[in-house]
């Protein structure tokens, strides 16, 4: 487990080995989410990435995301 702090303006520092570990680049989007009193941050997959990860989910042919876009209705 590694240790940070929060800066001004709510900044976060995540150490350099994290984010080799990770593959994170500067600049890169991620998505935070705040569950059960702790702070969740994740990589924001590209579309191409969670497209091959619905491969096989759905019988038929269809799009995974054409899917996508139905779930976000």
């Amino acid at each position: 487990m590694e240790k940070t702090r929060l800066e001004k303006e709510g900044r976060v520092f995540i150490p350099k080995k994290v984010r080799e570990r990770l593959g994170m680049r500067s600049g890169e989007e991620m998505l935070i989410e705040e569950r059960d009193g702790a702070l969740i941050l994740r990589k924001r997959k590209s579309p191409e990435e969670f497209s091959s990860q619905l491969k096989g989910c759905v019988k038929g042919g269809g799009n995974p995301l054409d899917l996508k876009k139905m779930w976000r209705m």
